[in-house]
């Protein structure tokens, strides 16, 4: 009986580590995945841009409904940023400014935007209001007025608030 138990044993014990060594692909074809998951990071990284040692990611642009007094459709861009240099920096809604794709730039919607001085190391995250008018690409500029550095995104793409 203790041999056969002890057999029995050493069976299960070659199939799990059989199992478990098997280094065989499952998959037919990965490079999709690959191709779609580098292109991914690829848009991410199109995405963070660098200002005076801030690092700022434009994490989306949503179309709202039409604001109730003025009929207007109003343009969301959600952002946030971190300063990476020694010195404080601005993040400020106020610093952004937004072309469409005829080259016209479109008004500040008034309504609570980010407007911050970030330490070293410190992190922000808000969004900026737009009178969207026009057609997409949309220029997303983000200008330092003190020392004209600036850095650009392209905005292909505008999501729905549903």
């Amino acid at each position: 009986m203790k041999k056969a138990t002890t057999l029995a044993s050493i069976v299960a014990l070659s199939l799990v580590v059989g199992a478990c060594a098997n280094t065989a692909n499952d998959t037919k074809d990965t490079t999709p995945k690959s191709e779609t998951s580098a292109n991914k990071n690829k848009e991410a990284t199109d995405m963070i841009k660098k200002v005076d040692g801030v690092a700022i990611e434009i994490i989306e642009a949503i179309k709202l409904d039409k604001a109730k007094k003025t009929d207007e459709t109003i343009l969301k861009i959600h952002f946030k940023g971190k300063n990476n240099g020694a010195d404080s920096q601005p993040l400020d809604a106020m610093l952004l400014s937004v072309k469409n794709k005829q080259g016209q730039v479109l008004a500040v919607y008034p309504s609570t935007s980010l407007g911050t001085s970030l330490k070293s190391s410190e992190e922000a995250e808000g969004d900026a209001f737009f009178v969207l008018k026009g057609d997409t690409p949309l220029t997303l500029i983000y200008e330092n007025p003190d020392t004209k550095s600036k850095a650009t995104w392209t905005i292909k793409t505008i999501k729905d608030a549903s």
